[in-house]
């Protein structure tokens, strides 16, 4: 069986057309005139100093510290220093660091660590005199305690109910500061009934039976009909469960209707016409209850005659993605109409309307119009625009143009230099924080030459996420690099997957680095979890990969490209579906091909339970078209095969 290393493909620590512009104006003066090899041994010095500081050797990281004191990154040694001894850290400590590095994005970051530590040590006075205004709740919940040891108790208490009632649990820093509240007398039974909804309607259902505890009075009885009906809606709807009328009674009716409609929406509709006749439900609700059931009815098929006038947006899009779910054209032509002015011209329901438009009225102006005026927009609804007129996608790319006066004046920045020297020696969280705080400080033409330097540097990744913000979206030669070209090109060649799908999908999943791991610990390019990569391995007949070879290019695209091209096979060729279901696994995806066999599949996509999935599918297919024209190797949005939806 052939080895995983067959397939490795190495990554040159700094690739492209700018890497020896970026080394030439990037560095110091010193560094410049020593090289690029002293600069390596340089990040080589700064990995072992760091060793240093960790293994307690520091009179070695001292050493390598003065070493290193022209080196870009030298602030984040003493950075790094002074986080491993918060505990025995001084003010004049802080306060000096503070002073030499202060500009550092981190150094905030640092200065609210140390007040956490301050303040679960209960070193109060000193929290006090060093506090910065935050919105961190943890931090507030310290501060007042603060005040509180200090006897600033109304001042204090003054600031908890803003902290206490919100929908969500609050850090356990805060548990002894709301103790204190709560037993002098600062909570009552009606603050407790707003945070219970609060909760409720956040789907907190722990919180929501914690706060059941503070009930002892006349709203006992309501906040556990609540939870209950929370828990089980039907007890909202029992004869004569609820029959004095009340604002309570009205709450704990309403929201149980409203989440037993689409569980039973004939039971939710005959209790509700009960109720009315019992219960003054103000305006508010009486509306929120009836067009909750008009929504469930509508998701059955079933829609209200005569329509009703008046609605809400949130109501008018739900009744329009309704309408779209079950290809009931004149419904959705009439619900997009309803939807408010802003809604109604996002290029999604633009785009809606005109299939609508299509669809009832053959044939019409209106419709060849507003596909016309969809086609000209570089986006998914643009592209199946164009398809629909027979008419090639437009890019609509603007080349930007390098000036090597911008490229100098952008690399004599030690922010900017900090940034890729925190890529290249792998502290990407730091990396990320130099760039988020350098960006608001560039102007557009800065911006994009700062996604040239990232590109070139390797940082493919934070080329593209730089690209896609504000005046850079044209600037497609950033957006969509063709990366790691050559290796596309044989796995493609190797598995018979079209080289713009995949890249699609690699832009998508990591955009293009190698490094990536998601919070599920899907890994590089592909973002391939290991039990599927180990599956993908089995069936190709080479070696178990493990975890790390995921993180190498060559073991990663060939392991995806297989796992893509398996996913084809299952479903025909179809590239939506392959793509829903290397996003949300097979059997998901088996699941609603069966629920909605025979749908249109911009209809099946547009209704993909699950957000995530359904907004990658329309990525990986608007981008498949980007790379299909920058490749010169055009396809089709949707293929004949793929209109319709087949298991």
């Amino acid at each position: 069986m052939p080895a995983v290393s067959a397939l490795r493909r190495r990554v040159p620590a700094l690739p492209g057309r700018l890497g020896a512009l970026l080394l030439a104006l990037a560095l110091t003066a010193a560094e410049a005139a020593a090289g690029p090899v002293d600069l390596y041994e340089q990040r080589q010095a700064y990995r072992e100093a760091l060793d240093a500081l960790t293994a307690g050797r520091r009179a070695d990281f001292q050493r390598a510290r003065a070493a290193l004191s022209d080196y870009a990154l030298a602030p984040y040694l003493d950075y790094y220093a002074v986080r491993t001894r918060l505990a025995t850290l001084s003010d004049a400590d802080m306060q000096a660091f503070q002073q030499a590095h202060g500009d550092l994005p981190a150094a905030d970051i640092l200065h609210y660590r140390w007040l956490k530590h301050l303040g679960s040590r209960r070193e109060w006075q000193r929290l006090l005199g060093n506090f910065r205004p935050t919105g961190d709740a943890e931090l507030n919940c310290y501060r007042l305690r603060a005040m509180l040891a200090g006897g600033r108790r109304e001042e204090a208490f003054a600031e908890v109910p803003a902290l206490w009632t919100v929908g969500h649990s609050q850090p356990k820093a805060c548990d002894p500061l709301f103790e204190a509240w709560i037993d002098a007398g600062g909570l009552t039974e009606g603050r407790a009934w707003e945070r219970l909804q609060l909760a409720l309607a956040d789907g907190e259902r722990r919180l929501a039976r914690y706060l059941l505890r503070f009930f002892d009075g006349p709203l006992k009885r309501w906040a556990d009909a609540l939870h209950a009906v929370h828990v089980d809606p039907a007890q909202a709807a029992r004869p004569g469960a609820f029959p004095e009328d009340g604002p309570q009674a009205r709450v704990v009716i309403a929201h149980g209707l409203q989440r037993l409609a689409p569980r039973d929406p004939a039971a939710a509709l005959a209790a509700w016409r009960r109720l009315q006749d019992t219960h003054a439900f103000p305006d508010d609700q009486a509306r929120a209850v009836g067009e909750a059931l008009l929504l469930a009815a509508a998701r059955s098929g079933e829609f209200p005659r005569p329509r009703p006038a008046d609605v809400s947006p949130a109501f008018a899009e739900g009744m329009a993605q309704a309408a779209l779910e079950a290809e009931n054209w004149p419904e959705l032509l009439h619900w997009v109409e309803q939807l408010p002015a802003d809604s109604r011209q996002s290029l999604r329901w633009q785009y809606w309307l005109a299939r609508a438009l299509d669809r009832t009225q053959l044939g019409s102006e209106r419709a060849r119009l507003t596909y016309e005026n969809l086609a000209a927009e570089r986006n998914y609804y643009g592209f199946l625009a164009a398809e629909n007129l027979g008419r090639p996608i437009r890019l609509n790319g603007a080349p930007g143009g390098q000036d090597p006066a911008v490229l100098a004046r952008l690399s004599a920045r030690a922010d900017l230099r900090r940034a890729l020297e925190l890529y290249a020696v792998g502290d990407l969280i730091n990396a990320r924080r130099e760039w988020y705080a350098l960006l608001p400080k560039l102007d557009a033409r800065e911006h994009y030459h700062a996604a040239l330097l990232a590109r070139d540097a390797g940082w493919v990744a934070q080329s593209i996420h730089i690209a896609n913000q504000g005046e850079l979206r044209d600037s497609l030669d950033l957006r969509f690099p063709v990366a790691y070209a050559d290796l596309f090109q044989q796995v493609s060649h190797a598995t018979t997957v079209p080289k713009p799908f995949l890249l699609a999908v690699a832009r998508q999943e990591s955009a293009f680095d190698p490094r990536a791991r998601s919070p599920v610990n899907a890994r590089g390019l592909m973002q391939l979890m290991h039990p599927t990569a180990s599956h993908v391995a089995s069936r190709i007949g080479i070696g178990t990969p493990t975890t790390t070879d995921l993180y190498d290019p060559g073991v990663n695209v060939s392991l995806g490209g297989h796992h893509l091209a398996g996913l084809l096979s299952r479903y025909g060729n179809r590239r939506p579906l392959a793509a829903a279901a290397y996003n949300a696994g097979e059997g998901r995806v088996d699941r609603w091909i069966r629920a909605r066999q025979g749908q249109s599949m911009d209809v099946w996509i547009e209704t993909i339970p699950f957000g995530e999935t359904r907004n990658y599918v329309k990525n990986v297919l608007a981008f498949t078209q980007v790379y299909g024209q920058l490749l010169d190797q055009p396809v089709p949005m949707l293929d004949a095969h793929e209109s319709v939806v087949r298991p």
